[in-house]
């Protein structure tokens, strides 16, 4: 084990270990750890329900943020070249684009799929198609009626596949 790979379980601090919580992250030593059906985890985390778990730690936060909006510029950039030229083919690529910024949104939380991680993908795929349509019209624009409804369902879909 190199020394800088060094880490201690967070309940016996002289017990060096290489496992951490799938759930939170904290490191773990193979005494604490319990086994659940989506990993190791601590037992804080195998312990609480669902609904009363913490989303994410900060630095997940703060990642998957700053790899959310990236991407959504990106795809708002790409879609606005595309909106209106492509007819049928615009609604595919607002759901490419839609799962594009869930993944880079998810890349960024580490994988970690908790619901605030969701609704900042699923927002920052709305986001991405409504860039799109403004910069296409050079100003803030809905794409309203049945064409630019379908483009923001195929964005959200796309968010729903990667994040689901």
């Amino acid at each position: 084990m190199d020394s800088t790979d060094v880490t201690y379980c967070a309940r016996h601090p002289k017990t060096q270990t290489r496992l951490a919580c799938t759930q939170c992250g904290t490191p773990i030593c193979p005494a604490c750890l319990v086994e659940a059906p989506v990993g190791q985890k601590c037992p804080e985390c195998a312990r609480q329900p669902k609904r009363a778990r913490v989303g994410g730690r900060p630095d997940q936060y703060v990642r998957a943020i700053g790899f959310g909006v990236g991407a959504m510029i990106v795809a708002a950039i790409v879609l606005s070249v595309v909106y209106g030229q492509i007819g049928f083919l615009t609604w595919i690529l607002s759901g490419v684009a839609g799962w594009w910024v869930a993944e880079a949104v998810r890349k960024g939380a580490q994988g970690n799929r908790a619901d605030p991680f969701r609704y900042l993908a699923f927002g920052l795929a709305l986001l991405a198609v409504l860039g799109g349509w403004s910069i296409a019209a050079r100003g803030l624009y809905f794409a309203p009626g049945p064409y630019g409804i379908v483009t923001y369902l195929a964005a959200l879909y796309g968010a729903y596949r990667s994040m689901g």
